[in-house]
């Protein structure tokens, strides 16, 4: 039988994170989620924009969610944001790191010096799953939710998966869909490589998983130009349809039942394969390392300058 909305469990009493959710899957997702009586913290940039959305949300979603600033350009706004929810003492069930941008026209970097795509895709995401590991793990059984894409299959480096020194070194050379997608390649590398970590100090109980949501209308596409998006629109699914693999990695008995840790699902709500080099442990361990010293470069800067939060720099 297809998977539906209708299979998402009741979630009275738990808490969920959703990045990107003022529109979208990540909208949809929070909805659904909040529907069901869980508690949803929508973790956004623009409050005007996601005040908006959650005025649209029928008045059984709305009245269980919330906004929390959050901008994954800024490594310190992740660390604000973490310690603005450690503090307050609550559970965490469901992490969905949804939050993305797409093939931006121009080579740009983050204030943290990182290329703009891998800074909110892949860096700012791990950063925030990293401050909140504990929370996960005190509150398991809990989930990591990563959306990836099917374009980490194609234009990556072989053998070396993310190429990081390049991308960041040869800004004449850019090519948005090829960072795209080495962005993508890296959250199902870590998907793999938080899973495997997880397993070797024994936690068994925090699921971590990636997907691929289908190509699906949303903002993610806003800067590309219009007959693109005109040419992709009858291809496209609908942020409902991206959001049920979303909700099923989330929530159904299936993850645990099956002992899913590091995989990898496609539309809709379908156990997959992601790409050998996504599953490649070498690889893995080097994408890992590196956003490592991203993130540890910039908790650093910040003690230099007296910012951050000693707390969340892990």
């Amino acid at each position: 039988m297809a998977y539906s909305f209708e299979d998402v469990p009741q979630l009275g009493g738990k808490v969920a994170i959703v990045t990107g959710a003022s529109a979208g899957i990540g909208l949809v997702t929070a909805r659904e989620l909040a529907i069901k009586g869980c508690h949803v913290i929508l973790a956004c940039r623009s409050r005007a924009k996601t005040d908006a959305a959650i005025a649209t949300l029928p008045d059984a979603a709305r009245n269980n969610v919330e906004f929390a600033e959050l901008d994954l350009m800024s490594l310190q706004s992740v660390r604000d944001f973490v310690a603005a929810f450690v503090a307050r003492n609550l559970p965490l069930h469901f992490l969905v790191n949804n939050a993305g941008i797409y093939a931006p026209s121009t080579f740009a970097l983050s204030v943290d010096g990182i290329e703009s795509q891998l800074a909110t895709n892949h860096v700012g995401h791990v950063a925030l799953t990293l401050g909140l590991l504990p929370v996960l793990e005190a509150s398991a059984p809990s989930r990591v939710v990563i959306l990836s894409s099917i374009a980490h299959t194609f234009g990556v480096p072989k053998d070396i998966g993310v190429d990081f020194e390049a991308i960041h070194n040869r800004p004449d050379q850019y090519s948005p869909l090829r960072v795209y997608s080495q962005s993508k390649l890296a959250n199902v590398l870590f998907a793999v490589e938080l899973s495997r970590r997880l397993a070797a100090k024994g936690v068994t109980n925090v699921y971590v998983n990636a997907l691929h949501p289908g190509v699906v209308r949303s903002d993610i596409f806003r800067n590309q130009p219009w007959i693109v998006r005109v040419v992709l629109y009858p291809f496209q699914r609908t942020p409902e349809d991206g959001a049920k693999t979303v909700l099923y990695v989330a929530t159904h008995a299936d993850i645990e039942a099956n002992k899913w840790h590091g995989q990898y699902f496609g539309p809709i709500a379908k156990h997959s394969e992601a790409s050998a080099l996504a599953n490649d442990e070498n690889v893995a361990a080097k994408c890992w390392e590196t956003t490592a010293e991203l993130i540890a470069r910039s908790a650093e800067n910040a003690r230099d300058k007296g910012t951050a939060d000693p707390a969340t720099n892990n």
